[in-house]
């Protein structure tokens, strides 16, 4: 052996049995109170994930998802248009006919125009809602619906003149 190595045992301390026991019964207590702790938060803490889809995530009041244009009562003002920072939005109108009847919103707003095109890219939406705060007849409105994820990014413009998006209508507008 090597003097380091003598030299260190020399200066050593004998371990007694009460010390011998001592160490042992630290170890298993400090084992025991570190194992309590993890038992305490696997079994006495409630899950924290839901059971999705079963179960769906309450958002708050003020939450941006999915815009939703109920063009029934849009006047074709295209200030949504120009308010938004990413130009997602495409509208597109013509003046109604002299001869026509007259429309009007739901607020009693007269209707001048018919909506030719109204599509949003929601693949480029950054969700500001700045859009929604400048429509004059809050037909543009952030709802709940959250879940429109789709696998090519042509599928994420929404025409809302198609039949198909205004049977959302009654799921998502809250009246």
């Amino acid at each position: 052996m090597s003097n380091d190595i003598l030299n260190d045992l020399a200066y050593r301390k004998p371990i007694t049995l009460r010390v011998y026991f001592k160490n042992i019964y630290d170890a298993i207590r400090t084992t025991l109170k570190g194992m309590s702790i993890t038992i305490k938060y696997v079994y006495g803490v409630k899950p924290v994930t839901l059971e999705y889809p079963e179960v769906r995530e309450e958002l708050p009041a003020n939450s941006r998802s999915r815009l939703f244009n109920d063009v029934e009562n849009c006047i074709s003002c295209m200030q949504c248009s120009a308010a938004c920072p990413v130009d997602c939005i495409y509208i597109s109108a013509v003046r109604r006919e002299k001869e026509a009847p007259a429309l009007k919103t739901k607020n009693g707003q007269a209707i001048r125009l018919d909506l030719t095109q109204y599509t949003i890219d929601t693949a480029l939406c950054c969700y500001c809602g700045l859009c929604t705060t400048v429509c004059p007849t809050e037909c543009l409105t952030h709802t709940q619906d959250y879940e429109f994820s789709q696998y090519t990014l042509d599928n994420m413009k929404y025409d809302y003149l198609d039949p198909q998006v205004r049977t959302w209508r009654n799921r998502l507008i809250k009246n």
